[in-house]
């Protein structure tokens, strides 16, 4: 994937507390900080599906994420939403015995609300038929689709609550191999890409498109959000 990123180019430094440790975080901040923040990230993961959404209506393929869980809808005969839950919850188990440090209201946020969203906007997109446009304008779908995604995950990123699931294993590969953030990037998304190929997913030009630009918008909307989000923090404060 050539998204050019490592793993300090895309958090938010803010100095003023270390992302992990959700019980910890927790009982330190003001419980109206906690509200707000919740409500940044639910919007944000609000966007990313509705993102992840278009991609499944254009029919082009999708993120590597988004491509494995579509061969588990696939497989099991369960909504695009719960599929991702339900993948979601299993890496989440898995991050909690291999670094628990990495979860926070954010991760879990994320792996439990993602699926609902997705399964909200699917039914609403498949609707327009937009798998039967011309292939130009399902392109530009799914190019949307990127960007939203991109910047949603952005959005709740720069919040600094935590880690996605997948997103906490990553950086776990990358403390105990030594692996540069893009290797261990490349490396995750292979294996979500063939899983879900093996799984009868479907794949193709978006899925391509969502490899080369997801990391860039990622990137740049945290840049965007993060000083956004400091600033208003400052001066509620």
């Amino acid at each position: 994937m050539n998204d050019g990123r490592e793993t300090e180019d895309i958090m938010p430094k803010k100095g003023k507390k270390e992302t992990g440790g959700f019980i910890l975080n927790f009982k330190k901040d003001n419980i109206i900080s906690v509200i707000r923040d919740i409500i940044i990230i639910s919007f944000g993961l609000m966007i990313s599906s509705f993102g992840t959404a278009l991609f499944y209506a254009a029919e082009l393929g999708s993120s590597p994420m988004a491509t494995f869980c579509d061969g588990i809808h696939n497989v099991f005969n369960i909504s695009y939403g719960t599929a991702n839950t339900v993948a979601n919850m299993v890496l989440l188990v898995v991050l909690f015995f291999l670094a628990r440090n990495y979860i926070n209201i954010g991760t879990v946020l994320c792996v439990f609300t993602i699926g609902l969203w997705v399964n909200l906007f699917t039914p609403m997109l498949s609707g327009l038929l937009i798998c039967e446009w011309p292939i130009v304008t399902r392109v530009l779908c799914t190019v949307a689709g990127t960007i939203l995604m991109g910047c949603g995950l952005g959005l709740y990123v720069a919040v600094d609550r935590g880690f996605g699931a997948l997103e906490g294993l990553v950086k776990l590969l990358c403390a105990k191999k030594k692996f540069s953030y893009t290797k261990a990037k490349v490396i995750q998304d292979i294996i979500l890409v063939v899983g879900g190929i093996l799984l009868s997913a479907t794949w193709g030009i978006g899925t391509v498109i969502a490899m080369l630009l997801t990391g860039p918008v990622l990137q740049w909307s945290i840049h965007f959000f993060t000083p956004l989000l400091n600033r208003h923090r400052a001066a509620t404060a």
